[in-house]
């Protein structure tokens, strides 16, 4: 049996740099990497005092700020509600300190309301990386409800001078537009940046350059629903981030109930944008990511769905066909089959292979999978969110437990069922994969249910159980890999990164839209962890062949080929195009997926320090061991407009050690300095192409360079 074994061992060796210390006020400081961060109890208020990094010296402590805010309503007998600020009448407690699983130190504030029965908790982590992880736990002491109405997890005052401050973040929040990434000017005054549909395509993350100090603070919330983050430019830079709801009570909190809040994962850095970006990486990868088996950890895939445009439709998606489709995967090397869509089902919430397609159920597909060498991945929806559910039997028997056809897990009977269905599902089929989605976005405050004379939004405590309940079937299935492609792309945020194996980037995979997606999502995400369908389209929105392997294998995503970009049977592969398949494959195997999970990553184009995924029409990224050993950088033509050539400057390669350098291209291979490859850089020519016909052109529109120090 394979374990999901912590990686504890290895944040060991960071504990030498984080300390704490309690000053006689009750005051306490924080130090991870070269990141110094103080907060102290000021006349009542829990206030943020100090940022520094570096040689910094540390801030001024003159104007101290809430780090956080808390706004809760209650009732009087007479039926009145009360809204009250909780920002200031907190005393002091106590503090404790913990060492977490993964090695990690954990510190924990303990202050008491002296006005209201309130009980708060600040838990901040560090991790040896200059970013730091911030949660409330809120605990109702009284006897009474108190509903949550207002809730800022962290904010604070980075910098206390002005400076010339632009943020980048999502976008835009509409299906397709996944991960886009853009900067803006930061105005004086508050700038607020929030969303209020619910499930959405953006993601609650902001990263702020301020060009005067050369300093990046880069936050993220842990929390896949509406948000809220304002940006105040006044003598410096105040920020705040946390959840939010429309219309509804964020969460309703029973009399000695104990909520935990979002996390929000706040960094700050000195230097450029990808040392800010690389930073962000480091922690996700060593303080989110659940620990995975190496032998499951970013296999190559295929997927095949029947909802879709594809080889196989209708009566022809059957046993037969799919069998033709896995020999195919095997033959380009794939080792991961994807079954597809609702469809292979008899009905939403009957999650049973349907006879007529497939009579001896789906052990003859898993049987046959797994001997070509290929694991074998199943989709369901069984959290709702589309299709029929009239003839469920859940339904029929409680319709209650569904809003919009989304199963509201603010009900344990409604949770339970969930997880029963689940593990039926892994079970039944034996499946290596499990590949989770829900097809529901703009659900505002989710389901909604009445606690006493409060209404509360149903994201919070429909999060909490989804993600403890993911947390079970990890435990319970530890050779199983669990793929979240919940709406094609939304859900990508670090509450949800870290309790999933993998995560699904868009629907949307049309040249050029894919390749900007990845630029932007992989400023807030380590790129492994993310599957992106190269050849999810019509052949005439995709690059050429080359460009397509090239793009799959290369971005530093885990690969999932779409099944219609090979032929139905393996005996229609020309030769020449299987071969291309299986050469970059084993590219990808031997070259690129042994550093992936900590590789550092350097955007080029169009995502940069000043630009965003709409900035321009070339896509150069490039990745580089941290050893310096190797690296690739992958080039990419994203319109006509875009001129002939493109001059490429090695940012991640080490001044000291030469490099072969081979071309994809031409096969060329030099031998160069990496203080030449840094200064000089590499120019590449690509001609445009004219349309698509799926054949290995004469002139690719990207480019590949590997790297290898001698």
């Amino acid at each position: 049996m394979i374990a999901r074994t912590s990686v504890g061992a290895f944040f060991l060796l960071h504990i030498a740099v984080t300390h704490l210390t309690l000053a006689a006020a009750p005051a306490v400081s924080y130090r991870s990497g070269d990141v110094l961060y103080s907060e102290a109890l000021v006349e009542g208020r829990w206030c943020s005092q100090q940022w520094s990094v570096g040689a910094d010296p540390p801030s001024s402590q003159s104007n101290p700020t809430e780090a956080f805010e808390l706004i809760v309503l209650t009732v009087d007998e007479a039926g009145t509600r009360h809204e009250h600020s909780l920002n200031d009448a907190w005393k002091w407690v106590g503090k404790y300190e913990q060492q977490t699983s993964r090695g990690n130190r954990r510190w924990s504030v303990m202050l008491r309301h002296s006005q209201l029965p309130v009980d708060l908790r600040i838990h901040t982590e560090v991790d040896g990386t200059p970013v730091l992880k911030r949660w409330l736990e809120i605990k109702n002491s009284g006897g009474q409800r108190i509903a949550i109405e207002k809730l800022v997890v962290w904010s604070g005052r980075i910098w206390n001078t002005d400076g010339d401050f632009q943020v980048g973040r999502s976008q835009r929040d509409d299906n397709g537009h996944e991960g886009w990434f853009g900067w803006e000017p930061l105005t004086a005054g508050r700038n607020e940046f929030s969303q209020y549909k619910g499930l959405a395509y953006d993601d609650p993350y902001f990263i702020v350059g301020n060009k005067t100090c050369g300093q990046y603070v880069f936050a993220q919330l842990g929390w896949p629903a509406s948000y809220k983050i304002v940006l105040e430019v006044e003598h410096g830079l105040r920020f705040g981030l946390g959840p939010a709801a429309e219309s509804h009570r964020l969460r309703v909190v029973d009399p000695g109930e104990t909520v935990s809040s979002p996390a929000v994962h706040l960094g700050l850095t000195a230097g450029d944008f990808d040392h800010a970006v690389q930073a962000m990486h480091r922690h996700i990868r060593q303080s989110v990511l659940p620990p995975r088996p190496a032998e499951q950890a970013y296999r190559i895939q295929v997927l095949m769905p029947e909802d879709r445009q594809t080889v196989y439709r209708g009566e022809s998606y059957n046993e037969q066909n799919i069998k033709k489709s896995m020999a195919v995967a095997a033959a380009v090397g794939a080792e991961l089959f994807v079954v597809d869509g609702p469809t292979w089902a008899r009905g939403f919430g009957d999650w049973v292979a349907k006879e007529k397609w497939f009579p001896g159920g789906l052990r003859p597909l898993r049987e046959f999978a797994h001997e070509h060498n290929l694991l074998f991945a199943l989709y369901a929806e069984p959290e709702g969110g589309r299709g029929d559910w009239s003839a469920a039997k859940a339904y029929q028997e409680h319709p209650e437990w569904f809003s919009e056809m989304v199963l509201n897990l603010s009900y344990p009977e409604a949770a339970e069922y969930m997880e029963t269905e689940w593990r039926e599902i892994v079970e039944r089929h034996k499946i290596d994969m499990y590949r989770h989605d829900i097809n529901v976005v703009e659900q505002r405050d989710g389901s909604i249910r009445q606690y006493g004379t409060f209404k509360e939004s149903g994201c919070w405590r429909h999060y909490d159980v989804l993600g403890s309940l993911v947390q079970r079937m990890q435990e319970a299935y530890p050779n199983t890999i669990f793929q979240q492609a919940s709406g094609g792309g939304t859900r990508l945020d670090l509450a949800t990164v870290g309790v999933w194996d993998e995560h699904f980037s868009s629907d949307e995979n049309r040249y050029p839209q894919v390749y900007r997606i990845a630029a932007g999502m992989s400023v807030f995400l380590p790129p492994e962890i993310v599957v992106t369908p190269n050849g999810m389209y019509a052949p005439h929105l995709a690059p050429d062949l080359v460009t397509t392997l090239r793009a799959a294998y290369t971005l530093g995503n885990t690969p999932m080929l779409y099944n219609e970009l090979m032929p139905p049977d393996l005996d229609q592969f020309q030769e020449v195009n299987l071969a291309l398949f299986r050469r970059y494959a084993d590219l990808y195997k031997s070259f690129i997926r042994p550093v992936l999970s900590d590789v550092n990553v350097y955007h080029h184009a169009p995502v940069n320090e000043s630009g965003g995924v709409e900035s321009g029409d070339w896509f150069a990224m490039e990745f580089v061991s941290p050893t310096k050993q190797h690296g690739w950088a992958t080039v990419i033509r994203l319109s006509d407009e875009a001129e002939d050539s493109y001059h490429f400057y090695p940012r991640g390669l080490d001044t000291a050690k030469n490099y072969q350098v081979t071309r994809d291209n031409s096969g060329n291979r030099t031998i160069v300095s990496g203080q030449t490859l840094i200064s000089e850089g590499i120019h590449i020519a690509l001609k445009p192409q004219a349309g698509s016909d799926r054949v290995i052109p004469a002139h690719p529109e990207s480019e590949l360079i590997l790297f290898e120090a001698l």
